[in-house]
């Protein structure tokens, strides 16, 4: 599996509407949106490790 960090990137710039914010501040807010998105997905690998792991002990 292959991920495309750097059109990731682009789509979340795309979606994030940053308009007239400073460089300071649409940094802070891409930083905040990518860790958000990183601690969704770390919570999605680890309910879906959660779930094998369930199915296996029935």
């Amino acid at each position: 599996m292959s991920v495309d960090t750097t059109q990731q990137a682009l789509d979340a710039l795309a979606t994030a509407g940053l308009g007239d914010e400073t460089p300071a501040e649409s940094y802070v807010i891409g930083y905040k949106t990518g860790w958000d998105q990183a601690l969704a997905l770390a919570i999605r690998i680890e309910n879906a490790i959660n779930n094998e792991n369930t199915e296996e002990t029935k």
